[in-house]
């Protein structure tokens, strides 16, 4: 394949039809490209600030954040930096224990918690693996939030735990 997944992902959405905080919704799939190829920390919190305080504000999400949901997913099956991948499942977390935003709730988008925690459950396997890695803690954070089988999550954190 010649273009990664995530960028594939990031073109199949009318980003125009979500909303963001400061109406920046058409920025979004280039913070997101910016994020993936990002090498350094310094880099990656650059724009990690540009999603995070935009698609999801302290624990308030606006519409945007359920397409980035699928992005940040598609994402961990590409290619990139530690740093981004960190920032990566980062996001996923501020995400996944998000709900509505006023302004989303003022039109009707009352459950959009529950929209990106079901988004995330797609990708569920995909953050099972992260338990391995140095994002363990963040990745058993989001399984917290969007794990429906509990005694599979806590054997599987036994087994990580165990080693």
């Amino acid at each position: 394949m010649s273009r990664n997944l995530a960028e594939i992902e990031i073109g199949r959405i009318r980003w125009e039809d979500f909303r963001t905080l400061g109406d920046r919704s058409n920025a979004v799939p280039g913070a997101l490209r910016r994020l993936f190829a990002a090498a350094g920390e310094d880099e990656v919190m650059g724009v990690y600030w540009e999603l995070e305080n935009v698609v999801v504000v302290q624990s308030q999400l606006h519409s945007a954040a359920l397409p980035t949901v699928s992005v940040l997913l598609a994402a961990l099956l590409d290619e990139m930096s530690a740093d981004a991948r960190d920032a990566v499942v980062e996001l996923l977390l501020q995400i996944v224990m998000g709900e509505s935003a006023k302004d989303e709730i003022a039109l009707g988008n009352t459950n959009l918690g529950d929209q990106c925690r079901a988004a995330a459950r797609n990708g569920l396997w995909l953050v099972y693996r992260e338990l391995g890695t140095r994002r363990r803690e963040t990745a058993e954070a989001i399984l917290e939030h969007i794990e429906d089988d509990k005694p599979r999550l806590a054997a599987y954190l036994a087994g990580v735990r165990g080693k």
